[in-house]
């Protein structure tokens, strides 16, 4: 058993985890999830950075490789969440003009409008 073991471990449950495709109810449960096992991974690689020093480089090459695979997938799931929120805030700003269409409008253009002033 290899001293790295727990971090190959987290490692590969963060994989599995990104591999996953969460419901939108249980979405934020699923990110809290990966933000937990990112914070474990990093205060591992932290405190034990003298293994990884030491370590077999087949190992270490291992880890690399994963880390890389959870980088891009960890960029294409921030990806698709600024997609989500320029919808959202495209679909707030035209509920908002369907709703009030003149409500940006200034005020002051209806003498244009009358006649008798």
């Amino acid at each position: 058993m290899s001293p790295l073991d727990p971090l190959r471990l987290k490692t590969k449950r963060l994989m599995e985890l990104l591999d996953q495709t969460p419901s939108d109810e249980t979405y934020d449960d699923w990110i809290e999830k990966i933000q937990h096992l990112l914070n474990e991974r990093e205060a591992f690689i932290a405190a034990h950075s003298n293994l990884l020093a030491g370590a077999n480089q087949a190992i270490i090459q291992e880890l690399v490789a994963d880390s890389r695979q959870i980088d891009l997938k960890l960029s294409a799931e921030t990806a698709k969440l600024g997609v989500q929120i320029s919808q959202l805030r495209q679909t707030q700003s035209s509920r908002k003009s369907y709703v009030d269409p003149y409500e940006d409008v200034d005020n002051s253009f209806s003498p244009y409008f009358d006649s008798r002033q």
